[in-house]
């Protein structure tokens, strides 16, 4: 059941990033460009967390998760910083 949850999290993560990503090329708004790249960098960290959890248990993947996570909420921080200097 828990497979089932981190890959339906992923899936809903990647459908948030490519919807965004067509709002962007319509319309050249930047902050869409830097919330559909964060929803991707999501997309990996919930397939990082796929197989940490499920696939490889024994291996700690903590060290590609963390930062994975980490740089989505920065990418998306620096985008609405820059858009409000703007």
């Amino acid at each position: 059941m828990a497979a089932l949850v981190y890959l339906l999290c992923a899936a809903a993560a990647l459908v948030c990033a490519a919807l965004l990503w067509r709002g962007y090329r319509q319309s050249r708004q930047r902050l869409l460009f830097w919330s559909s790249l964060c929803f991707g960098l999501l997309t990996l960290d919930n397939l990082f967390l796929f197989a940490d959890r499920i696939l490889l248990p024994e291996v700690d993947l903590a060290v590609y998760r963390l930062p994975t996570g980490l740089a989505a909420v920065g990418v998306l921080l620096f985008g609405m910083i820059w858009r409000a200097k703007t």
